[in-house]
C-alpha cells in the first residue's frame, strides 16, 4: 500500500509539534535598582529549599519565575533554567518559594508547573 506524500508530510509535522511541545521558560524580575554583574549562564549557584542557614546574611536581588509544561513540567526540568537566570542576575543562591501545578486547556489539558524563587547574594563583611 502506497502512503500519499501529503499524509507523510502531515505526520512528520505532527511529530515535530509533539516533540517540541514540552517547554520550559524562566524570567528574572529585579527587586532592586542596582544590578550585579552576571556570573555567566552556568555558574555554581546554591539552591535552598528549607531556609537560609542561621547567621548568614544576604541581599535580595530579585525573583525568578519559571514554568514548565507537558513532559517538561517536573522540578528537575524547570530548575536548571531557574539556576541559569539566577547566575545571569549575579546571584549566589536561590531560595525556593512556591510551586503550583495546574492543567492548561481544560480537563484533559497539558500539565503545567509554575515555580518561583528569590535570587540572593551573600553579604560579605
Amino acid at each position: 500500500m502506497k502512503i500519499p506524500s501529503r499524509l507523510l508530510g502531515l505526520g512528520s509535522s505532527l511529530a515535530m509539534i509533539v516533540l517540541a511541545g514540552g517547554c520550559v521558560n524562566a524570567t528574572f524580575i529585579p527587586t532592586q535598582s542596582t544590578p550585579y554583574p552576571s556570573k555567566g549562564m552556568y555558574c555554581e549557584i546554591e539552591v535552598i529549599s528549607s531556609g537560609v542557614p542561621e547567621g548568614k546574611k544576604y541581599e535580595e536581588l530579585g525573583i525568578v519565575e519559571a514554568e514548565g509544561s507537558a513532559w517538561k513540567s517536573d522540578l528537575e526540568d524547570v530548575l536548571p533554567k531557574m539556576m541559569e537566570e539566577g547566575c545571569l542576575a549575579g546571584g549566589d543562591a536561590l531560595i525556593m518559594r512556591s510551586s503550583d501545578t495546574y492543567s492548561s486547556g481544560g480537563r484533559d489539558g497539558v500539565p503545567v508547573q509554575r515555580i518561583s524563587a528569590t535570587v540572593i547574594r551573600w553579604e560579605t563583611k
